[in-house]
């Protein structure tokens, strides 16, 4: 670390200290959890944090207050955000209703828009979790970080508040090519040591106009590169490992709790669950009930901290599986929504990522694929020069059936949805069932 990035990790540090040490206190928890995952003292240490928070909840808020003589988490029902919006009030909590709150919202890319509320400790445990996470990818207090993500008004950061946190706030809708030769330039004059976090799609479109120029490795100071809100293909994987020399991550969380899990460096693509800071199970498609290791499901979380608006059995609305590793359990496998996941001509889900096997087409520039009826499929496409129809309809009838019936549609643009993110996938049979 540079001078200045040092000088600036030490000040946020003691001004931390000054403040009974509440981020690093947290740091320190979460850290001991998450590295120490079998041992006793952690099993002992969650059965408490998980009891306090269903006794508060309980005895603090009117949708919980009927639970009062529960035995165990399962006796509390599965909410989803439809449950918690339509009743709001009776998930806030009385004894933080007067006290300081902090707004947290969904922009309603998937659906309808959502607001919750951390209280100031579970605002400082997310900010603790996320120093924890960066930390696992090289990233330190005091680094200056590049986030790509849409900026909307609710995001929006000042000049002031930019400097002070030494994030470069860059939106997600200037990536044309102009765009990214100017922030590319930017970079390699940058000689600060640089984290990026981004939207998995923004740096697919950067690492192509990197192809289009035949483009060098770039010439900067790039610690670490963190992937949010949407899955990671091997392409952009390899690319960017080949443009910027470092293995990215993909990191799963959400506004309204925070980070849920990460992929590890070094454990081929497992997420690294968040157990210090939350209770993960995996339940059934169709039903309240816990699935088998290795088999997918619903991602149904309850927040140990968050005490304004307390979450237990929060349905995220993800699909993923678990499975037993040396270290701990793990997601294996996380799908995303379940409004992303398609179906073959049989009934079955089929994992989302098998979009990504489009890359290996020559001539497709960007891409969506659509299933709209139960044995009908649209591939959106913008193409150029060398792409072959037949040949990506003959693959994709063996992976959906070869009874399906696909049609590829050419168009000039695949529109960014209201969060900035760029849907791959997306069901719009299952929507309307």
């Amino acid at each position: 670390m540079s001078i200045l990035e040092k000088f600036r990790n030490k000040v946020f540090w003691f001004l931390d200290l000054f403040q009974s040490k509440r981020i690093k206190n947290h740091f320190d928890e979460i850290k001991y959890i998450n590295e120490n995952f079998n041992s006793e003292d952690v099993t002992v240490l969650r059965n408490k944090m998980l009891n306090e928070i269903l006794t508060f909840a309980t005895q603090t808020t009117k949708f919980y207050d009927k639970y009062k003589n529960y035995s165990s988490l399962e006796d509390f029902p599965v909410v989803n955000k439809k449950i918690i919006r339509d009743n709001f009030k009776d998930f806030e909590s009385s004894e933080y209703k007067d006290k300081k709150r902090y707004k947290v919202a969904t922009s309603g890319s998937t659906g309808t828009p959502f607001v919750s509320y951390f209280d100031k400790n579970k605002k400082a445990r997310n900010s603790a979790d996320t120093i924890y996470f960066a930390n696992k990818t090289g990233f330190k207090v005091g680094h200056k970080l590049l986030y790509i993500r849409f900026w909307g008004e609710q995001y929006s950061k000042s000049k002031l508040a930019s400097w002070k946190q030494n994030i470069i706030p860059y939106n997600v809708t200037e990536l044309r090519d102009e765009d990214i030769k100017k922030l590319i330039g930017r970079l390699e004059s940058d000689s600060s040591t640089i984290g990026i976090v981004s939207y998995a799609s923004a740096m697919e479109s950067i690492c192509k106009y990197l192809d289009k120029i035949d483009s060098n490795p770039i010439k900067s100071n790039i610690k670490s590169i963190i992937l949010i809100s949407e899955s990671l293909n091997d392409y952009t994987m390899k690319s960017i490992i080949k443009y910027f020399g470092v293995k990215p991550v993909s990191r799963y969380s959400n506004s309204e709790n925070g980070i849920l899990a990460q992929q590890s460096q070094n454990f081929d693509n497992d997420f690294i669950i968040n157990w210090a800071s939350y209770n993960f199970e995996i339940l059934k498609i169709d039903a309240n009930e816990p699935v088998k290791f290795g088999e997918t499901g619903r991602i149904v979380v309850t927040d140990l901290f968050n005490r304004a608006v307390p979450k237990i059995r929060y349905d995220t609305g993800d699909l993923g599986s678990m499975s037993k590793t040396d270290f701990g359990i793990v997601l294996n496998k996380l799908e995303g929504r379940i409004m992303d996941v398609i179906y073959d001509t049989s009934g079955e889900i089929i994992s989302s990522h098998i979009v990504h096997q489009i890359c290996v087409f020559e001539g497709i520039n960007e891409y969506q694929l659509i299933q709209t009826d139960k044995k009908k499929y649209i591939f959106k496409i913008i193409a150029s020069d060398g792409f072959v129809e037949d040949q990506l309809i003959e693959s994709y009838k063996k992976l959906l059936g070869n009874d399906s019936q696909i049609t590829v549609e050419y168009v000039k643009e695949i529109p960014l949805l209201k969060s900035g993110k760029r849907k791959k996938v997306l069901n719009l049979y299952t929507q309307i069932q």
